[in-house]
């Protein structure tokens, strides 16, 4: 019930945030959508975030500790720190171009989960063609942390996050092989079913300790029953 409680409360934020970036669609480029058929008869498309120039930075409310400077919409407190967080950013597709807006919400996992701790949940937003939604357990614990004072920096600036080597494998399930699940969507989107893999990949450390890299979604999906 608490994951569900935060997860409702960072996606009407998120929400929000979305709607007010978007409407009215601004007169833009658009891109033709990159996508590859796969044998199955299912289709592949990947989705790259740079981080941290596509994170979007919110408004600032002056309330403290209520948004996270580097660019987290929304963090949720407990006793032991950040409970839930959510970020936007923007989202491009595989040559770079931006063709829409990714939310994703950090939550705590379910007792049963196979993983470390968080789950995630996206939801990918393209103008003209719809809403793609993903959902995932995550193979390490993607929450918010302090590190030298009360406010959480991303998890990808934290001490020994990078241990592991520049490449973190983020899905672990909840569908077969340890991919993550695609729940839908909306217009294009709506009725398809499949999985995806989330990737995070570190190229360079900047002073300060913000690292740089990106974000990898490469989903493969199908038209529903």
């Amino acid at each position: 019930m608490a994951r569900l409680f935060y997860g409702s409360v960072l996606g009407g934020v998120l929400l929000s945030v979305l709607v007010a970036g978007v409407f009215p669609l601004p007169h833009s480029q658009r891109y033709r959508s990159t996508i590859e058929v796969v044998p199955d008869g299912g289709r592949e498309e990947t989705f790259v975030i740079e981080w941290p120039a596509d994170r979007i930075q919110p408004l600032r409310d002056g309330g403290a500790g209520s948004v996270h400077p580097a660019g987290l919409v929304a963090v949720v407190d407990g006793p032991a720190g950040v409970v839930a967080a959510a970020e936007v950013f923007r989202l491009r597709d595989v040559a770079g171009n931006v063709v829409g807006l990714a939310s994703r919400t950090a939550t705590p996992a379910d007792p049963g989960d196979r993983g470390r701790g968080t789950r995630s949940e996206w939801m990918l937003l393209l103008p003209s063609r719809g809403a793609l939604f993903l959902s995932q357990i995550d193979a390490l614990d993607t929450l918010p942390r302090a590190v030298t004072g009360p406010m959480p920096v991303p998890v990808v600036d934290t001490p020994g996050f990078w241990a592991g080597g520049e490449r973190r494998r983020i899905t672990t399930g909840p569908a077969d092989g340890g991919a993550g699940r695609v729940g839908g969507g909306t217009a294009e989107f709506a009725g398809l079913q499949g999985s995806y893999d989330e990737t995070w990949e570190r190229r360079e450390s900047a002073a300060g300790g913000v690292n740089h890299g990106r974000i990898v979604l490469r989903t493969r999906v199908l038209a529903g029953p």
